[in-house]
């Protein structure tokens, strides 16, 4: 039997792929538990720069020769069987993790929330991490992105008896997760390259529902109706929030840097002013703080603790303000969540919204192509750079960014083939009093890196 990766057994851990957002979390969490850590990846990115200040000896690039002294052995999805320090470690007779494996290791040792759905993940995870972490709770947390009210991190183990997870549907790594609290945010196709169809995936969901324990309560929203189909799964407890629910925003009231909200709830009114905008970024507050009442902490000082929210890294991030220009970076990349983050930046009235947006897979592209048309109608300008395919994350199709471009249902859109083009052209665009939005996965962000970089050089007047 593999040991767990939290045994006094294992004291060195060797992380194969430890740049990534889940694995540079995963890592932090083993060194606050007192573990050596070594890792490799085949670039540095800044979390693993950042566990490289902690003493982590990180490798650039893959090799049977790295990990071999480790006691266990964790990888990422995006490690292929044949990865060579994966190979020799299974030769070796190393103990073997996956990722899925490791997080259930920290996980469901201790009192769990943990948050699933289709979009807001990231952000609810954050939000609810605050609110434990204001209110004393001192809280365990595994985040998909760095967040600045809990001092810039994404991995965790507090002192106290609470830990939040951000629990992704890929890879069906949720299905190993036994939370006390879960809370389902939105649910529409997504990653169908891993499912298959809607339906595969609306049953993994319900096997995720299905898996908690009846003494589990269920935080779901109400006016989606695929999750309201999950959640009919859950044998315990389950709290509605959203339209027609007990929880339910009552008044918003669009302001700069976030909204104020007028929550009604079972037994109050209350009332919090946010630090980042969007009406869905509202919802992902009121299921935090539902999740946080449901341990015993007072609705008005969870929404006192959650007016301590002030974002996280690429969930509509301020990059940037110049005296004239603003741009914010996000990971939006599927339409629904383009269409929130457009609707979010335009509260904050700017003269006009420039977007510059990176499909993610050709496939995903494909399936959810008719969605995509409509996507961009509050932008001003979109510039969509190619799409980002992943080597071995799926089988080219020939799908471009210019087929969207010239199906998209917006008169000024155009696909440039490279970053240095499309920068050039937002850069020439752009006039005093707009706001550029960067939206996609992470393979945009040195495009937004260099927006940044030419703004504050040569300010547009």
């Amino acid at each position: 039997m593999t040991p767990k990766v939290t045994d006094t057994s294992i004291h060195h851990v060797h992380v194969i792929g430890i740049g990534g957002k889940g694995m540079s979390a995963i890592a932090a969490a083993l060194l606050d538990l007192g573990k050596v850590v070594s890792g490799s990846d085949l670039e540095l990115s800044p979390q693993a720069k950042r566990l490289q200040d902690r003493g982590v000896h990180i490798h650039k690039g893959h090799s049977a020769a790295h990990g071999r002294t480790a006691d266990m052995v964790i990888y990422s999805s995006a490690i292929k069987p044949q990865n060579p320090e994966l190979v020799e470690s299974r030769l070796r007779n190393q103990p073997v993790a996956s990722r899925a494996s490791a997080i259930a290791d920290l996980f469901n040792d201790r009192q769990g929330i943990a948050i699933a759905g289709t979009h807001g993940k990231t952000t609810t995870a954050a939000m609810v991490s605050t609110i434990l972490h204001e209110s004393g709770c001192a809280p365990s947390f595994l985040i998909g992105a760095d967040v600045p009210s809990l001092g810039n991190l994404n991995g965790h183990i507090g002192s106290g008896q609470w830990m939040v997870l951000e629990a992704d549907e890929f890879d069906d790594a949720f299905l190993s997760y036994q939370p006390e609290i879960a809370v389902l945010t939105h649910l529409e196709p997504d990653h169908l390259d891993h499912f298959g169809t809607i339906e595969r995936m609306v049953d993994a969901f319900k096997t995720f529902v299905e898996n908690m324990s009846s003494d589990t309560v269920l935080i779901a929203r109400r006016d989606i109706p695929l999750v309201r189909a999950v959640a009919e799964a859950h044998h315990g407890k389950v709290q509605w929030f959203g339209p027609g629910s007990d929880w339910q925003i009552a008044d918003y009231e669009t302001g700069i840097p976030g909204p104020s909200l007028r929550i009604d709830s079972p037994d109050e009114i209350l009332d919090v002013t946010m630090q980042v905008p969007g009406h869905h970024n509202t919802l992902n507050a009121l299921a935090a703080i539902v999740a946080a009442t449901q341990i015993g902490i007072e609705p008005s000082v969870a929404t006192s603790a959650l007016e301590k929210y002030c974002g996280s890294e690429r969930r509509l991030q301020l990059r940037t303000q110049t005296p004239t220009i603003s741009v914010y970076e996000d990971y939006a990349h599927h339409p629904t969540a383009i269409r929130a983050s457009l609707q979010a930046v335009r509260e904050l009235d700017p003269s006009r919204v420039i977007v510059v947006y990176q499909p993610l897979l050709q496939s995903r592209t494909r399936d959810l192509f008719h969605e995509f048309l409509d996507a961009f109608q509050t932008a001003d300008l979109v510039f969509l750079a190619e799409i980002s395919s992943p080597p071995g994350r799926e089988t080219p199709l020939g799908i471009q960014s210019a087929d969207l471009a010239n199906a998209i249902a917006h008169p000024s859109v155009q696909a440039l083939t490279t970053f240095e083009g499309i920068v050039d052209q937002v850069l020439d665009t752009a006039t005093s009093g707009d706001l550029i939005l960067v939206m996609g996965p992470e393979s945009i962000t040195p495009l937004a890196d260099q927006l940044v970089t030419k703004l504050e050089q040569s300010p547009v007047t």
